[in-house]
């Protein structure tokens, strides 16, 4: 009997080195903006969602384009607009849809995945960008890389290859 708990206790501790062993060697999808260096990185479930935002340089409206990190790749999920002149869309894309509601113009799909967006940052006059990636805060792109050029990627790595930097949750503050 007293050689059973050991036994358990044996086995018990066996499958969480091995969890922990799996976990490390786990394949994650990294999505990553790197200017000069890397700025923020982070590990992401499959079909997590990042979206930019940004005032048009012409039409001074929103655009709001969102995309899912799925298998390192980058997908255009969907984006959203005002009007559709001066290089917007007006359009489905093949493999896409066009909606439009009293807010918003929609495109939606096309199946286009890509590793990387060369994205260029404005400032607070022209542009306004921001970042978003839930759980995490909004980013003031347009005020901390004003005029920049930045890389936005996405790969699979190993878990414990893969770090979080730059980005950050604001906790609530006690009452």
């Amino acid at each position: 009997m007293r050689g059973m708990g050991f036994l358990s206790a044996a086995r018990a501790a066996t499958a969480i080195l091995c969890g922990v062993l799996l976990l490390a060697e786990m394949p994650v999808n990294c999505l990553s903006i790197s200017g000069d260096g890397v700025l923020y990185i982070s590990v992401l479930p499959n079909g997590a969602s990042f979206t930019t935002t940004y005032e048009h340089s012409v039409e001074r409206t929103p655009v709001v384009d969102e995309y899912r990190i799925v298998g390192g790749n980058i997908w255009g999920w969907e984006e959203r607009v005002r009007s559709h002149n001066a290089g917007l869309p007006f359009s489905a894309p093949p493999h896409g849809s066009f909606i439009m509601n009293s807010d918003w113009m929609i495109v939606r799909g096309g199946r286009r995945p890509t590793a990387s967006i060369a994205y260029r940052v404005g400032d607070a006059e022209i542009g306004m960008n921001t970042w978003e990636l839930p759980p995490f805060d909004r980013v003031n792109a347009f005020g901390e890389y004003p005029s920049r050029r930045v890389f936005i990627e996405s790969s699979v790595r190993k878990f414990r290859e893969a770090p979080t930097k730059g980005w950050t949750v604001e906790m609530p503050r006690r009452q």
